[in-house]
């Protein structure tokens, strides 16, 4: 398993149908996510009556709370308030996903400037296993910002996590923040689409092979297009975007909740299974040379993700191998996966 990073020097020329997108001002993207460091912060609220708050048949309550990180000139409290979010982790983690919602008068220059409703993706249990998913989640993020500036970005977190009411020990656990996308879209000079029922198809060739491909390579079927289920549709430029969220019920990440819908011929979530539009050798070669330049990158990303143990990116690791073997063959590839469950 190599760990040097190596200097991306193809991917086609189809990669140009995104390079528009890049923002032409690294600051656009906001302080907060302009770092790869796992910033400690501290949040602040009843958490015994957040963490109770399990009623998926309505949106979680929101409470008063307090956010708390560190600059060179001392402390920086931010008072926000939060609630419970999601559906299947709501119901069935001790900690569920949690909404931090921002005050718009949030003072400028402070980390948070500028976030409105984010989301914190959480630990499901206070175990060491399930922190080891967060940070799988997390670097599946940061992965996906390597093929497309058309990616929320993502800041880790070591959140620790105290009850006002000393009804409950602090806890510390990695977590990490998504950008919402809304903000993506202002980034691009895009907006989201949040009416009609976007389809696959309706993407640009390249668009639809990176969003198949992604999808198949960390074995996720957790998505779909006409619902935009785990999936935010953005255009810019004249162009859809599928921007994909949401990777805990990937093979990649293997969570031991996660379960492959009945409908889907496979028994796991480490079996893949392509979810993408049929498309041809021809479409499908840039994305794939893209990977396969990535690969030694992607292990550099791996083994530079604090709190990430060792087996568990070797093993993550090894699934991903299991990809870069099957494309090897592009003609067999395409035979065997890509034309065989693209008309399922």
């Amino acid at each position: 398993m190599t760990k040097r990073l190596r200097v991306i020097a193809r991917g086609g020329l189809a990669a140009l149908a995104l390079a528009a997108l890049v923002p032409t001002c690294g600051a656009a993207q906001g302080k907060l996510f302009r770092s790869d460091s796992a910033l400690p912060v501290r949040l602040r609220t009843d958490l015994r009556t957040l963490l109770g708050d399990r009623d998926t048949t309505r949106q979680g309550v929101l409470q008063d709370a307090t956010l708390t990180y560190a600059e060179s000139a001392g402390p920086v409290s931010t008072a926000l308030r939060v609630r419970t979010r999601g559906v299947w982790r709501r119901a069935n983690c001790d900690y569920p996903p949690i909404q931090l919602r921002f005050n718009d008068s949030l003072e400028r220059g402070t980390l948070f400037h500028g976030l409105h409703r984010a989301k914190l993706v959480v630990h499901c249990r206070d175990r060491d296993d399930y922190e080891q998913l967060i940070l799988q989640e997390y670097a599946i993020y940061r992965l996906y910002q390597l093929l497309t500036p058309a990616s929320l970005s993502a800041r880790l977190l070591r959140v620790t996590y105290e009850d006002v009411k000393s009804r409950m020990r602090p806890i510390t656990r990695y977590a990490f923040l998504t950008e919402e996308p809304e903000r993506l879209a202002g980034r691009l000079n895009g907006t989201v689409v949040t009416t009609g029922r976007p389809r696959v198809g309706n993407l640009s060739p390249y668009q639809a092979a990176l969003m198949g491909v992604f999808q198949y390579f960390i074995g996720n079927t957790d998505w779909g297009m006409p619902g935009r289920h785990n999936i935010a549709v953005l255009m810019a430029e004249d162009s859809a975007y599928a921007v994909p969220y949401d990777f805990d019920w990937s093979g990649a990440v293997d969570a031991p909740y996660a379960k492959p819908l009945p409908v889907f011929p496979i028994r796991t979530v480490r079996e893949r299974m392509w979810r993408g539009t049929c498309q041809s050798a021809e479409e499908l070669e840039p994305i794939l040379a893209r990977f396969e330049a990535l690969r030694d990158t992607i292990t550099a990303l791996y083994n530079a993700i604090p709190g990430l143990q060792p087996r568990t990116i070797e093993r993550t690791l090894r699934y991903y191998d299991e990809f870069y073997r099957a494309i090897a063959d592009r003609a067999r590839f395409v035979r065997s996966v890509v034309e065989r469950d693209c008309r399922r």
